[in-house]
């Protein structure tokens, strides 16, 4: 939630239109990289993908997937692809000026954003070690969380400044 207070801070306004439009001249990535980085591995350990597969992996108790097979495993792998995908396309519109590029229409940019985004969440995911759930917990407050706090009051300090206007 500080990922996505963050970005409508410096738009002033939650409304997605509003966000993507203060985005025109300097996407939020540049001037918000600690929120974009929260929000991409905040959607990764929703999805229990990546180095955050801990409580679905493959261990000798199978997980939290450990009763599923068939059609019910199948459907809660296709739900955590959809829900990468969908908080990639997120990420592209929050922090990667969504449809805004040149020469290519509007979509296609959108679309382009969101693959790079996906690649880079499977390149890192691919690299990564899965972490402890514990320790997952313990970065998540005592770094992650602080982090964009600070992000936060540089963004503010920014909108106060008039930089987005």
């Amino acid at each position: 939630m500080f990922a996505l207070i963050t970005a409508g801070l410096a738009a002033s306004s939650l409304r997605m239109t509003d966000i993507l439009a203060t985005q025109e001249h300097l996407w939020f990535v540049v001037t918000m990289p600690v929120a974009f980085v929260v929000f991409v591995a905040s959607a990764a350990a929703f999805a229990f993908w990546g180095p955050f597969a801990a409580p679905a992996g493959p261990d000798i108790a199978g997980g939290v997937t450990s009763e599923l097979s068939g059609v019910d495993r199948l459907l809660v792998e296709a739900g955590r692809a959809v829900f990468l995908g969908a908080s990639a396309a997120m990420a592209a519109a929050l922090f990667l000026g969504g449809d805004s590029g040149p020469w290519l229409p509007g979509p296609l940019w959108h679309l382009l954003k969101t693959l790079a985004v996906v690649a880079a969440l499977i390149w890192v995911g691919r690299r990564m070690p899965v972490l402890r759930p514990d320790r997952t917990v313990e970065v998540g407050w005592m770094v992650l969380v602080p982090l964009t706090l600070l992000q936060a009051l540089v963004v503010a300090v920014l909108v106060l400044n008039g930089f987005y206007a």
